[in-house]
């Protein structure tokens, strides 16, 4: 009886088969390989960061002032500065804040200087610059489409900490001639550790050039 069954049967049984198992299962294949495949990672990170409180908790290892009046004080994460000790390269996690003022100026045009001649703060730029080495970021954290290595740059706006808009790609280009680890100051890093003074230099270029 059950043979007789299926042997008149079969091709309603195929049928029922593919329908019920195969078609299923082949749907579920061909949704699976047209979704996007995301796996979590713990490398997986937003871009330069704006760094909270900076002036409490990092180094002011250098201040730069120019002749067009423009004067840039440095910082640096104090975890980075006990890795330095004969400057090569600084180590993954480093951060760096440039922070910028123009000078005061006299009646007569000329820059207000202290008694070691050093200019005299004035306004406050209304961005700091940061840089910042990782060795895992994304081609998604960067918004130029140079490179420095592992270091990447982001532009705050001074008074809020937001994102100010402009282009970091004169960043990336200026760097590229720094002999250490695309920093400039990497003298002026290594006198901080040795001294624990922050180091005043005269850097003879004018605007976003070289010296940090």
């Amino acid at each position: 009886m059950i043979r007789k069954f299926f042997a008149n049967n079969r091709l309603t049984f195929i049928v029922a088969f593919v329908a019920l198992v195969v078609l299923p299962l082949l749907a579920a294949l061909v949704s699976s390989n047209d979704s996007p495949r995301i796996t979590p990672t713990a490398s997986s990170v937003v871009g330069v960061a704006y760094p909270q409180n900076y002036r409490q908790t990092f180094a002011h290892y250098a201040t730069v002032q120019r002749p067009d009046g423009t004067i840039r004080d440095l910082y640096i994460n104090q975890s980075s500065l006990s890795s330095i000790r004969t400057f090569y390269n600084l180590s993954v996690g480093t951060v760096i804040v440039v922070e910028g003022y123009n000078a005061l100026k006299n009646a007569d045009g000329s820059y207000v200087t202290d008694a070691d001649g050093h200019y005299i703060k004035g306004e406050i730029m209304p961005f700091i610059h940061v840089r910042e080495k990782r060795d895992h970021w994304s081609a998604a954290d960067f918004t130029s489409s140079a490179r420095n290595n592992d270091w990447n740059y982001g532009s705050f706006d001074t008074q809020t900490g937001a994102i100010y808009q402009e282009s970091l790609n004169a960043c990336f280009l200026c760097h590229n001639t720094a002999d250490n680890d695309f920093t400039y100051s990497a003298q002026q890093l290594l006198d901080f550790v040795r001294s624990g003074q922050p180091d005043y230099f005269m850097c003879q270029t004018t605007g976003r050039t070289a010296c940090e």
